[in-house]
């Protein structure tokens, strides 16, 4: 998962000489949503327990999918200009990426270890934590499920963000049409390994289960977490992002996109029940995605409700709030005997939201601009060339 924001013009991860656009708070915003969304799906079970909801509530594993989304989105948005004006560096966008999300992932992982600390006992688990660390977990079956189980989502990040200076600008459409068409091609890209396991394996595709008794269970759930399958997700996102910036829609069309998509989400997510899993897990709903992120990108009444500064935050702190919410989730279990109800799922976010904001203004923020002032004093002819 990358919770991405737009990097600030004065920072050393800004390219002189290159127009900064503007951040849009209302995709800031949504992430709070997104990662509350994951996190209420880890805290309460089963999921009979949210009543007319359930369908919703079971369904929390999407927002990995949107992150993907977005993440391709936002890092187009805001690394066009300096790539397409040949000021781009590959070195320079990883760095600002590694100082973007390691600093709360290796707290994370600490934590991890507290938490987990009795299962250092087995050599694979050792193996596993230090697969966690180089962010390479998602690789091997054997490794991912150890310890923070929503990490799996940054080993996928790691590999997108590997790539992503040298695909990016390929995407990029010479026409609305072409660019549509791309984004179809990226989803169907993102569907056919889905489709291929509920056709093969039926019964382990339509349900979250890992059952080896249940025939397929292994494949199906190699598709749900390999970084190879989730990365036509990221390249939708790239087509999105692509798409507004060049063929930017007028606002009246974006208040539609906005308030179609969310509803036509909302309903899709509420009757997840009756979906295959694994094509929802997979990008099914990258089009109704598509949709919102393009209608968040201009002014209307639902990016205004966005926007506003406590959400904004909120959105910025989501990143932490997903990385921590599953391990605080197991150590209460653990410690206070807590369990997945919702109201203990209400004393928890109670709990990992002012948490998640605690980090982020004082781990991430600080750590980003340390890493970030030290790279740029290790590397001055690369912000001279980045600058033209």
């Amino acid at each position: 998962m990358d919770l991405n924001q737009i990097t600030d013009a004065r920072g050393p991860s800004h390219t002189p000489g290159v127009k900064r656009l503007p951040n849009i708070k209302a995709l800031t915003s949504i992430r709070f949503f997104a990662a509350l969304h994951v996190a209420l799906y880890h805290f309460v079970r089963p999921f009979s327990l949210w009543g007319p909801f359930e369908g919703f509530m079971s369904a929390g594993y999407v927002g990995v999918s949107f992150f993907f989304i977005l993440s391709g989105f936002i890092l187009t948005y805001s690394r066009s200009q300096e790539y397409e004006q040949g000021r781009g560096l590959a070195s320079k966008f990883w760095m600002a990426r590694f100082a973007r999300i390691y600093p709360v992932y290796l707290v994370s992982m600490l934590l991890a270890a507290y938490v987990s600390r009795s299962a250092f006992h087995q050599k694979i688990h050792i193996v596993a934590y230090i697969a966690d660390l180089f962010m390479i977990q998602s690789w091997s079956m054997r490794m991912v499920a150890f310890f923070n189980a929503p990490a799996w989502s940054l080993s996928c990040e790691a590999f997108f963000y590997l790539l992503f200076p040298f695909i990016f600008l390929y995407l990029r459409p010479s026409s609305l049409k072409r660019g549509i068409l791309l984004l179809a091609g990226t989803w169907l890209l993102a569907l056919a390994a889905p489709l291929v396991c509920l056709w093969l394996y039926p019964q382990a595709s339509w349900h979250e289960v890992i059952d080896p008794a249940i025939h397929g269970t292994l494949q199906v759930f190699r598709v749900r977490r390999l970084p190879i399958l989730a990365l036509p997700e990221f390249l939708a996102g790239i087509s999105l992002g692509w798409l507004y910036l060049c063929f930017r829609p007028s606002r009246r069309t974006a208040s539609f996109l906005a308030t179609t998509g969310a509803a036509a989400l909302l309903l899709a997510i509420s009757l997840s029940n009756y979906l295959p899993y694994v094509l929802i897990h997979n990008g099914l709903f990258i089009p109704l995605f598509g949709m919102v992120l393009l209608g968040l990108g201009e002014p209307n009444w639902l990016s205004r409700l966005l926007s506003n500064s406590v959400l904004v935050l909120l959105g910025e702190a989501s990143f932490a709030l997903y990385l921590t919410h599953f391990l605080f989730n197991g150590w209460a279990a653990e410690t206070f005997g807590a369990h997945d109800t919702i109201l203990d799922a209400l004393w928890k976010l109670a709990v990992t939201i002012p948490l998640s904001v605690v980090l982020h203004l004082y781990v991430e923020r600080p750590c980003r601009r340390i890493i970030l002032r030290w790279w740029s004093q290790r590397h001055p002819a690369e912000l001279t060339v980045a600058g033209g």
